[in-house]
């Protein structure tokens, strides 16, 4: 796997049985696999991994913590296993999102996907232009 960059906006719909396309730019690298995770205390959004990419996440980030020593450590990665899912996306390039997602980040019908850098994001339109205003022109 090469280290694609993964930028853009764009507008996409989240359907009645919980699927959202993926960007077609996107979707040969995908196309084996995604992982869908929540970050807690992360953004309100989902983040959509390569499975090679989240690997290397988890070493960086997670493999370091002390899951036998601290009770922080240890409900944190349990935070980020439990809030995520291994998925294929089907022929036409769409994810199934679990239905618990859904609704901590509160989509249904428009969905706005960013790409942000090493993984996409998907976000509920009003909360992205809420937080991008919150943040200002220059974050």
């Amino acid at each position: 796997m090469d280290d694609l960059l993964l930028r853009g906006t764009f507008d996409h719909t989240l359907d009645a049985k919980g699927r959202v396309t993926l960007p077609a730019r996107y979707r040969e690298h995908f196309q084996y696999g995604v992982v869908l995770v929540r970050i807690p205390d992360g953004e309100p959004c989902i983040s959509v991994y390569h499975p090679v990419t989240w690997a290397r996440f988890d070493t960086k980030y997670i493999e370091p913590l002390n899951v036998f020593e601290s009770k922080a450590d240890a409900w944190r990665a349990r935070a980020i296993y439990m809030n995520q899912d291994l998925v294929e996306p089907d022929g036409q390039g769409r994810v199934l999102l679990s239905a618990r997602q859904i609704k901590e980040v509160g989509l249904s019908g428009k969905v706005t996907i960013i790409g942000a850098r090493d993984h996409l994001e998907i976000w509920d339109p009003d909360t992205f232009a809420s937080r991008q205003q919150e943040m200002g022109p220059d974050a």
